[in-house]
């Protein structure tokens, strides 16, 4: 993907940020009473055949199966699908804003037609299907309206109108830490492969020594030669990072868990999709299109190193 919010159809097939499994998004289905609205749901992977322009996704708040208390996979054209909007703060709106309002389980798009007291107002929805046409909501269940064009929200989100958590997510430095900085000889690390973006993985490895210009000589604790011995390779700092902290999972993983794979050599990213009664096994969907099963013990929970810290994402989110 060389610009954002594009993305290419064939062999070499690399999806935007907000297509890759685990992600969140808001999707307009096309059903009898849902139209005019957004809901939030779930990507769990492409379709196949890969040049499919069709995504398996899982609605949070949708098709509830009253029978199992589950909520069926469903098949969604990229046309319909969309980033959740980061979160904004409450706001001032004035009549003729165009707004979306928070209505049965979803984001119905709609005009402001009437300023009331204590922060409420007359929303006039767009949809030809909703009735009544007009109902009052109250500041914190509406947001001014964007639209998806291009990879950009448009009008644009303003520093100011973001929730205060996200604006300071966003703030946060972005250079290499002291730690990273003075990464000594023996450390234990992994490093990435020559892959960029999401067909990156990690593998293990050791410092050798540092040669300047924040690179370093490393070797492969799993990576080989043709003679058996270590394969070791000069890399940069920006592919090296500590070696993740261990998170037990006793018991098991659970549905749409963001893990990662040991697969030849390697730990890939991925996301479960199926866990298997048998044997303490998985489905994992990998970001390389590839569904393989897993044994638990060939798996661990994902964890990014970001700012010199360990995070994990929250469950379902942004893989």
């Amino acid at each position: 993907m060389s610009q954002k919010g594009k993305y290419t159809i064939g062999l070499g097939i690399e999806d935007p940020p907000h297509l890759q499994p685990g992600s969140r998004v808001e999707i307009k289905p096309r059903g009898f009473g849902y139209r005019g609205a957004w809901f939030s749901a779930i990507i769990i992977k492409r379709d196949t055949p890969i040049y499919s322009n069709h995504f398996v996704v899982k609605f949070t708040d949708l098709y509830l199966d009253k029978n199992t208390g589950t909520r069926p996979l469903k098949k969604m054209s990229i046309v319909f699908i969309r980033p959740q909007p980061s979160p904004q703060r409450p706001r001032k709106f004035k009549i003729g804003d165009n707004a979306d309002a928070y209505h049965m389980n979803g984001w119905w798009e709609g005009v402001i037609v009437v300023e009331l007291q204590d922060d409420n107002y007359v929303f006039l929805f767009h949809s030809e299907y909703q009735w009544p046409k007009c109902l009052v909501f109250g500041v914190s269940q509406l947001r001014l309206h964007r639209t998806w064009f291009g990879g950009y929200w448009m009008p644009p989100a303003l520093e100011s109108e973001l929730d205060v958590e996200e604006v300071q997510r966003e703030e946060e430095p972005t250079k290499i830490t002291m730690e990273m900085e003075e990464l000594s000889e023996g450390a234990l690390v992994e490093v990435a492969n020559d892959e960029d973006g999401f067909n990156r993985a990690w593998f293990a490895a050791i410092i050798v020594k540092p040669v300047g210009n924040n690179r370093y000589m490393i070797q492969y604790d799993t990576v080989q030669t043709e003679d058996n011995t270590s394969l070791g390779k000069e890399m940069d700092i920006v592919q090296v990072r500590p070696r993740p902290p261990d998170i037990p999972v006793p018991d098991q993983f659970e549905m749409l868990d963001q893990v990662e794979a040991l697969y030849k050599g390697g730990w890939w990213k991925g996301v479960i999709i199926n866990v298997l009664s048998e044997d303490s096994k998985y489905q994992v969907y990998l970001t390389t299109h590839e569904e393989m099963e897993f044994k638990h013990s060939n798996l661990r929970l994902h964890q990014d190193w970001v700012h010199g810290k360990w995070t994990k994402p929250s469950p379902g989110v942004h893989l």
